[in-house]
C-alpha cells in the first residue's frame, strides 16, 4: 500500500481553497499509486483550539467542505486522512476525519462512542483501520501511542500538532531523527511510521516541515525536505528490504538555522494573508534592525523591502552629534549591502513640540514623553510608507523588549509583526553570525557583544525613564540592570518566561536577587503595553501570547527569602500530621484510663504499673518486684475466685467482684 503525505502551506481556515489544494494533492498521488493520502493538522483550524472551533457554522461548513471532497476522492479511488481541532461535548478535540468511498468518518469520535457503548473507559488508544490490508494506527503522540498500540498495527501515522521550538529538537521532525527521536518507537513495536510535519506559519504558530517514513527497523527510507511544500509518496512493505536514506544524508537540526528559516516562513505567511508581498520596516543602525531588513530579503527579494531612516533633531554636544552621523552611516552601509530601497526623513524636534525643558533632557529620547512622541512619528512615517509601497509593516523588537520596556520602544516599536519578538537580543548575535557565513548581510561591527550591550543599553534606559514617577526605582534600575551582562538578563528572562521558573530558581537568584526581582517587576508591569504591540510568531517554548497574565495583577514575585516552598501536598501532609498527632494523644489518653482501672482492681498505683512496662523501671523497683508480683496474683485470685479459698462462690467468675463492689462490671 503506498502512502502520501501533503506537506502543503495554505492560509488557515480557507475552507474552499484548502480542500480544492488537497483534491489537486489527490490527484497527483493517485497517479503514482497511492491510496491513502494525509494532510497537516493546522490547515482548518490552526495549531491550537479557539473561538472559532466553538462556532457551530464553522464545523458545518468544514464537514460540508469535506463531504464534498470526500465524494470527489471517491471518484480517484483514494482515502485521505484530514486532522483539524473540533468543540464536542464542551471540549476541545483533535479530530481526524477519514474520507472514503464517498463518506466522512470521524474516527476518534466513532471509537470514543463505541468504547462508550462497550464500557470501556480508555481513551488514549489510537484509532485503528484498514487499507488495502496495511492496519493503520493514528495517533498525535508517538511516544504515548508506542506503548497503547493494539497488537498488528502494520503502520502508525504521527500527525505532528505542536509547532517549532527551538529549544526542542523533536519539533523538527526527520531533522529529529539522527538525535535519537522516533526511531526507538518503530524499532520497539516492529511497525513503519509515517511523521505527517505541517510547514509554513499559521496564526502565530511556526512549523518546519520535514515529514518523513520510516520502516520497521528504523530507516528513513522518505523524506520531504524542510521549511518547503511537498508531496511524499511511499510504498509501505511489511517484512521487505528498501532502499533507505543514510543518517549523514539526513537534515541536520540547528538552532539558528531552523529559527531563521522558521521566521522567514512565517514572515511570508504573515504577508500573504494581508495579501501583501512587500514588507517595510524602520532602520535605526542597531543589530535588531539590520537583521530584521537581512530577514525581509530572504523573504521578500531585494526589491521588495523598503527601510525607513528617521534623522533625530536636537542633538546638542558635538558628541550626539558624531554618534548620529555614525548611525546614519550605519544604515546607509546595510542598506548598499542589501541592495535596498531607503527612504530618509527627518523628525521635528519632539522637546520642542511637547514644550519640555531641554536642560533636563541629557540625552534625546530619555524623556519617556519625547521618546513616545518620537515613536509615533517613525509610526507616521512608516504608516505612509507602507501604505505607498502595499508593504507589509515589520518591527525589529526582540523578546528582551517585549519583557522588559514595551512602554518604551523607540524607532523599532512601529510595525503588524515582530519577527524577533519571540527571540533573546542575545540570541541574534548567533543568528547574524550564522546567516553572514552565506554572504555578508550584516555590518560585522554589529554582530559582537558591544553592539548587543550598546542595544540592552537603551532598552535599560527606557525602562528605568518610564519610573519617572518613583525616582527611586528609576535609580535601582539603572544601576541594579546596567552592571549586568547581555547573558545573564536573558538567561534570567527565559528561565521566569519560558520555563515559569520562581525567582529562587533563576540564574541570578544566588548572585543578584535584587536585580533578578527587579526583572520580574518589570516583566509583571509591561503585560498591558505587550498586548499593544504587533503580533510576534511563537518559536520558544512559550511566547509572551501563551503567557498572558492579569493586566491589573498587583503580586510580584520577591522570592522566597530562604523559606521551603510551601505547596498544596504539603499542607495536605500537614494535616494528616495533625490527624494522627489527635490519634496517638487519645491512644495514650485510653491507654493511661485503662491502667489506672487495672491498677485500682490489683491495688497498684500508675506508677508502679507503669514502671512494671520497661525494662528500666523493672530495675528500679529492685526488691519490691517480687512483693508486687505476689500482690497481683492474690489479687487475680479475688477477682476470678470470689475471694474464697474452698470455691464456694467460684461457680461464677464475676460473682466475687460483683460482690465485693466493683461497680464498673457490674455496670458494663
Amino acid at each position: 500500500m503506498k502512502i502520501a503525505i501533503a506537506q502543503i502551506d495554505m492560509r488557515l481556515g480557507d475552507i474552499d481553497a484548502i480542500c480544492a489544494r488537497i483534491e489537486d494533492q489527490a490527484a497527483l498521488a493517485h497517479e503514482q499509486g497511492a491510496r491513502l493520502l494525509c494532510t497537516p493538522v493546522p490547515l482548518f483550524s490552526g495549531a491550537a483550539p479557539g473561538p472559532i472551533v466553538e462556532s457551530a457554522n464553522f464545523l458545518h461548513d468544514l464537514i460540508a467542505g469535506l463531504s464534498g471532497m470526500a465524494m470527489r476522492l471517491a471518484q480517484l479511488d483514494i482515502a485521505a486522512l484530514v486532522p483539524a481541532f473540533v468543540a464536542h461535548q464542551g471540549a476541545y478535540m483533535l479530530e481526524v476525519f477519514l474520507l472514503k468511498d464517498g463518506n466522512v468518518s470521524p474516527l476518534r469520535t466513532l471509537l470514543a462512542i463505541r468504547r462508550e457503548q462497550a464500557g470501556d473507559d480508555d481513551l488514549w488508544t489510537p484509532p485503528v483501520f484498514d487499507v488495502d490490508g496495511v492496519r493503520c494506527a493514528i495517533t498525535f503522540d508517538v511516544e504515548r501511542a508506542g506503548e497503547l498500540l493494539p497488537p498488528g498495527c502494520d503502520l502508525m501515522i504521527y500527525f505532528q500538532a505542536g509547532s517549532l521550538d527551538v529549544s526542542r529538537v523533536e519539533t523538527s521532525a526527520v531533522a529529529a531523527v539522527q538525535d535519537g527521536h522516533f526511531r526507538p518507537v518503530a524499532v520497539k513495536r516492529s511497525l513503519w511510521l509515517a511523521c505527517v510535519a505541517p510547514v509554513g506559519g499559521f496564526d502565530g504558530a511556526i512549523y518546519a516541515g520535514g515529514s518523513f517514513v520510516m520502516d520497521d527497523c528504523g530507516r528513513v527510507v522518505a523524506a520531504s525536505p524542510c521549511f518547503e511544500e511537498d508531496l511524499l509518496v511511499q510504498d509501505v512493505q511489511r517484512g521487505t528490504t528498501v532502499p533507505c536514506i543514510e543518517d549523514h544524508e539526513l537534515p541536520h537540526f540547528d538552532r539558528s538555522e531552523w529559527l531563521w528559516d522558521g521566521l522567514r516562513v512565517g514572515l511570508v505567511d504573515a504577508a500573504t494573508a494581508c495579501g501583501c508581498s512587500r514588507a517595510a520596516l524602520v532602520l535605526d543602525g542597531s543589530l535588531p534592525s539590520s537583521l530584521a531588513a537581512t530577514l525581509c530579503v530572504d523573504a521578500f527579494g531585494p526589491r521588495n523591502v523598503v527601510g525607513l531612516f528617521v534623522a533625530r533633531s536636537g542633538m546638542r554636544t558635538p558628541a550626539q552629534d558624531a554618534a548620529e552621523r555614525e548611525r546614519a552611516e550605519r544604515v546607509r552601509d546595510l542598506v548598499a549591502s542589501l541592495h535596498i530601497r531607503l527612504v530618509e526623513r527627518t523628525e521635528p524636534d519632539c522637546a520642542a513640540l511637547l514644550d519640555r525643558d531641554e536642560s533636563r533632557i541629557a540625552v534625546p529620547g530619555d524623556d519617556a514623553a519625547v521618546r513616545r512622541a518620537s515613536a509615533h512619528l517613525a509610526q507616521l512615517f512608516l504608516d505612509d510608507i507602507a501604505h505607498a509601497e502595499h508593504a507589509l509593516p515589520v518591527s525589529s523588537l526582540t523578546k528582551t523588549d517585549y519583557a522588559l520596556a514595551p512602554e518604551g520602544a523607540g524607532g523599532s516599536l512601529p510595525g503588524q509583526i515582530a519577527p524577533f519578538g519571540d527571540v533573546y537580543l542575545t540570541a541574534l548575535e548567533f543568528v547574524a553570525r550564522m546567516r553572514n557565513r552565506a554572504g555578508a548581510a550584516v555590518p560585522a561591527a554589529l554582530v559582537s557583544l558591544r553592539a548587543v550591550k550598546s542595544y540592552l543599553d537603551g532598552i535599560i534606559r527606557r525602562a528605568a525613564a518610564l519610573e519617572a514617577s518613583r525616582p527611586y526605582y528609576a535609580v535601582r534600575v539603572a544601576e541594579a540592570l546596567g552592571t549586568l551582562e547581555p547573558s545573564q538578563i536573558d538567561a534570567a528572562l527565559e528561565a521566569h518566561i519560558d520555563r515559569d521558573l520562581p525567582l529562587d530558581d533563576l540564574p541570578l537568584a544566588a548572585t543578584r536577587a535584587d536585580a533578578a526581582a527587579l526583572l520580574l517587576m518589570l516583566v509583571r508591569r509591561g503585560e498591558a503595553a505587550r498586548r499593544a504591540l504587533p503580533l510576534v510568531p511563537a518559536v520558544s517554548a512559550r511566547s509572551f501570547g501563551e503567557r498572558a497574565w492579569p493586566v491589573d495583577l498587583a503580586w510580584s514575585d520577591l522570592g522566597r527569602h530562604g523559606a521551603d516552598p510551601l505547596d498544596l501536598a504539603g499542607l495536605a501532609r500537614a494535616a494528616i500530621e495533625r490527624a494522627e498527632s489527635r490519634g496517638e494523644a487519645l491512644s495514650a489518653r485510653v491507654r493511661g484510663e485503662i491502667m489506672g482501672l487495672v491498677g485500682s482492681l490489683l491495688g497498684i498505683t500508675p506508677e508502679q504499673l507503669e514502671a512494671m512496662s520497661t525494662e528500666e523501671g523493672r530495675q528500679q523497683l529492685g526488691g519490691q518486684l517480687p512483693q508486687l508480683e505476689d500482690q497481683v496474683q492474690r489479687a487475680l485470685h479475688d477477682l476470678f475466685e470470689g475471694g474464697s479459698a474452698d470455691g464456694e462462690e467460684g461457680s461464677n467468675p464475676f460473682a466475687g467482684p460483683a460482690a465485693r463492689g466493683f461497680s464498673f462490671f457490674s455496670q458494663n
